[in-house]
C-alpha cells in the first residue's frame, strides 16, 4: 500500500536518479573535449545538464529529509475507492513522462495515472517534441490494478477500460480566450478555465455548475501534519458527479498534468 511516507522515499530515490543520469551527457562531453581538443565554448553545452543535476540532488535531500520526519508513521489500512473520493491531492514522481499519485487526506495513495512506456532518451526530449507522438496512460486503483487506459492525442482523448474496450472519447476544442478550454463528450461539454498563472484550475458544465475544482497552494489544515509540501494541487470534485464524469476529470488532469516533474 502507498503512503505520502513512501511516496517521499520513492521521490528522493528518483531525483537521485535523475540527477546522476543527467551526469552522463556531462561526462559524454568532457571526454569529447579533452581527446579531440574543440573549442572552449563548446563545454557550454554541459551547463544545463550541470544545473539540473545539482537542482535534482538538492530535490533528493529534501524528500530523504521529508521521509524521515514522516518514519513510522503510518499503519496498514483498507484503501478507499478513488472514484468515491470527492477531495483528493495530487503529488508527481520525477519521470520522462506523467507519473501523478492521487492521495486522500491521511496520506494514503487512492490510486496513480502513469505513462506506460517509459524510455532513458525521454529525459532529455522537451515537452514539445515528447507531445508530438500519442500517448497512453494507465489509470489504476491503490492496489495498483489497472481501471482505465487514456490515449491522449493532440486534440482528443480516448478512455477505454481494462479490456481494452473503448468507453468514450472527447474531443478538445479551443476557443479563443488562452485560459480555456472546451472537452465534449456524449451529449456533454466541460469548460476548462485556467487561472492566469496557469496554476488553479475549474471545469464547468453548461449549466455554470462546477463540477470540478484545482488549486495548488491550498491545502485543509489538517492535512498539512501528513503532506510537507504546501504546494500540492488539491483536487475538489462536486458531489453530483457521476464515476464516468469522475473518470473524465482524471483523464483531463493527466493531459493538464502530462509533463509535471519532467
Amino acid at each position: 500500500m502507498m503512503n505520502i511516507e513512501k511516496y517521499y522515499r520513492q521521490s528522493a530515490t528518483a531525483y537521485l536518479n535523475a540527477s546522476l543520469i543527467s551526469c552522463l551527457p556531462v561526462i559524454f562531453f568532457l571526454v569529447m573535449f579533452l581527446s579531440i581538443k574543440l573549442n572552449r565554448l563548446f563545454l557550454l553545452l554541459i551547463i544545463p545538464f550541470c544545473l539540473y543535476s545539482i537542482t535534482a540532488f538538492a530535490s533528493y535531500l529534501l524528500q530523504k529529509r521529508r521521509c524521515e520526519r514522516l518514519a513510522n508513521t503510518f499503519e496498514e489500512t483498507k484503501v478507499k475507492s478513488l472514484l468515491q473520493s470527492r477531495t483528493v491531492l495530487l503529488s508527481f514522481l520525477p519521470a520522462p513522462s506523467l507519473r501523478m499519485l492521487i492521495f486522500d487526506g491521511e496520506g494514503i495513495a487512492l490510486g496513480e495515472i502513469r505513462d506506460e512506456k517509459f524510455a532513458l532518451f525521454r529525459w532529455y526530449l522537451p515537452p514539445f517534441l515528447d507531445g508530438l507522438w500519442s500517448k497512453k496512460y494507465g489509470f489504476y486503483n491503490g492496489e495498483d490494478m489497472l481501471q482505465y487506459q487514456f490515449t491522449m492525442r493532440k486534440h482528443s482523448i480516448e478512455i477505454r477500460n481494462r479490456k481494452n474496450q473503448l468507453i468514450s472519447k472527447m474531443d478538445e476544442k479551443k476557443t479563443d480566450k488562452a485560459v480555456q478550454t472546451i472537452y465534449v463528450y456524449d451529449d456533454k461539454q466541460l469548460v476548462l478555465k485556467r487561472s492566469l498563472a496557469f496554476t488553479d484550475y475549474c471545469l464547468e458544465k453548461e449549466s455554470g455548475l462546477i463540477l470540478a475544482d484545482v488549486k495548488k497552494g491550498w491545502m485543509p489544515k489538517g492535512w498539512q501534519k501528513r503532506f510537507l509540501d504546501p504546494n500540492h494541487p488539491v483536487v475538489s470534485i462536486h458531489h453530483s458527479a457521476a464515476d464516468k464524469d469522475i473518470i473524465h476529470i482524471y483523464a483531463i488532469l493527466a493531459k493538464i498534468f502530462a509533463y509535471k516533474d519532467h
